[in-house]
């Protein structure tokens, strides 16, 4: 008799606890149990109420289903959803809506040294003593793979490695608190991350076969796109360019911009060595390396702020 209520009550906790997640391709997360799948919509009941109405929600809205078993189901990409849409050339005002542009980055940029950089922007020494940032997390929606024996595996690699190297990164290797330690800037906060943009990219493109790169003309209309609840201050983000496989290196843009006007105050292109086992951990390692090795200890503590300043031996051309 005791085995038998053990039992129901594992199986009765089990159920209670059990949730299915769904992820919205803007961030959003909804605690639910998810009832029927159809061809346009979801439906599903709130976790905290399971008897309670069944909702629907336009399939197209959804990125993913995280499963209570922990299986999953992801929705196609925002590549194939978005055609025919409008891009956002030229923003001039704060947008409302995230829309994801296909012409940004060089596939024919020239290679980098695997541990160097380059600076720009004017206003690189206000940027040592402003103290009100916003750190936006890491941008990963222009990110290519450069693998050429890889190619064709881009949307297996996106569904089944972005969230997890995102996890490494922002919580271990480079966490906010790190960031705003190194740069003694004890009042900067952490804003909405604009890691979930990725979710509308194109994931057939991520691999390529030769050296990628993100111009500094396509890096500010990148910051023109964000969709950020902040009026005013310096925004902080650290957008990621490339994986290398060839030359071993991740390479990263650390941006520094104006809320309110949009323009880039500085902006630091660095690389750095990649290394390590499994596919999060090495990439990772590369942009710890960039952002701690690089942009920290050769560009921002010795407030090197134009690249005359930068050793030749670093400095990219």
């Amino acid at each position: 008799m005791k085995k038998f209520i053990v039992v129901v009550f594992l199986i009765a906790t089990g159920y209670s606890y059990a949730q299915d997640l769904i992820i919205l391709r803007n961030g959003d997360e909804i605690k639910a149990k998810v009832t029927e799948i159809q061809s346009g919509v979801i439906k599903y009941k709130k976790y905290t109420n399971q008897t309670g109405p069944t909702y629907s929600i336009d399939k197209s809205e959804v990125f993913m289903i995280r499963y209570e078993s922990g299986d999953k189901d992801v929705f196609g990409t925002a590549g194939k959803q978005d055609t025919g849409r409008v891009y956002n050339h030229g923003v001039t005002e704060n947008p409302t809506e995230f829309v994801y542009d296909p012409t940004i980055g060089d596939p024919y940029c020239q290679i980098k040294k695997p541990f160097g950089g380059r600076v720009y922007g004017e206003r690189g020494n206000e940027i040592l003593y402003r103290q009100d940032m916003v750190f936006y997390g890491f941008d990963m929606t222009y990110l290519k793979l450069s693998n050429d024996r890889k190619l064709g595996d881009g949307v297996e690699i996106v569904q089944d490695y972005y969230e997890d190297f995102h996890d490494v990164l922002a919580n271990s290797m480079l966490p906010f608190k790190d960031i705003r330690n190194l740069m003694d800037k004890q009042s900067m906060f952490l804003g909405k991350t604009v890691f979930p943009n990725y979710r509308y990219m194109n994931y057939q493109d991520f691999v390529v076969a030769g050296p990628y790169c993100i111009p500094f003309e396509d890096l500010k209309k990148i910051v023109r796109s964000y969709v950020l609840a902040e009026k005013s201050g310096v925004g902080m983000v650290i957008v990621l360019e490339n994986f290398n496989k060839e030359r071993e290196y991740s390479l990263i843009w650390v941006t520094f911009f104006d809320i309110n006007t949009r323009e880039i105050l500085f902006a630091a292109e660095v690389s750095g060595k990649s290394g390590g086992g499994g596919m999060a951990k090495h990439w990772a390692t590369g942009v710890e390396v960039a952002f701690r090795k690089m942009f920290f200890e050769n560009i921002y503590r010795p407030r090197r702020t134009t690249n005359y300043q930068i050793p030749e031996k670093l400095l990219f051309y």
